[in-house]
């Protein structure tokens, strides 16, 4: 029998490739140093499609098939403006072009987690990629809402991943449970409809 207690925090996101990672984490240290905010480590970086929270391991295979279901296109976010967002105290690539198709997505998943019995978190779908944490809000007093990101990062997505949660004394990791593909429109016609 397992243990009621023990609960995994997952969630559904698109991943930048690794490189694409690292490459964001570089342009943006020296604006996080400036802000005393933490950088995000480069392997943490991912766009929320579907968050979940608590799930009991022995519905993690429930919750895999409907993942296997989604039939999607692929999707392409071109992350052009940094954002720094007081309530939570982030900073964040944001991306407004090619949206579409990650918010049909993150409808879809959230619609279908739901009717399975999960309890998937109600926020509407927003493209961003957070950079930093824990910024001071005394010194992003004079950052602008929202500045350009340049040059903007076209970021290609063609699955989409499960992502597990897990907090320690240095922060939340994040690791791949399972990736599912997504699909280009003009060539599986199942995907131009997302089920």
């Amino acid at each position: 029998m397992s243990d009621p207690t023990v609960k995994l925090r997952l969630f559904f996101a698109l991943k930048p490739q690794p490189e694409q990672d690292t490459a964001l984490v570089s342009r943006v240290a020296p604006l996080a140093a400036g802000l005393d905010a933490q950088c995000v480590p480069a392997e943490n970086i991912h766009a929320t499609l579907c968050f979940l929270g608590a799930v009991a391991p022995e519905d993690l295979p429930r919750l895999k098939d409907v993942a296997a279901e989604r039939r999607a296109r692929r999707v392409e976010l071109l992350f052009d403006s940094l954002e720094f967002w007081k309530k939570p105290r982030i900073l964040c690539a944001t991306a407004r072009e090619g949206a579409d198709a990650a918010r049909d997505l993150a409808e879809s998943l959230g619609k279908a987690t739901l009717a399975a019995g999960f309890h998937p978190d109600p926020k509407l779908f927003r493209a961003h990629l957070t950079l930093a944490r824990k910024v001071d809000p005394a010194r992003a007093e004079h950052f602008e809402r929202s500045m350009p990101l340049t040059p903007p990062m076209l970021v290609r997505c063609d699955r989409f991943v499960l992502m597990e949660s897990r907090r320690g004394e240095l922060g939340s990791t994040y690791s791949v449970v399972d990736s599912w593909p997504l699909y280009a429109h003009d060539t599986d016609s199942s995907s131009s409809n997302i089920q």
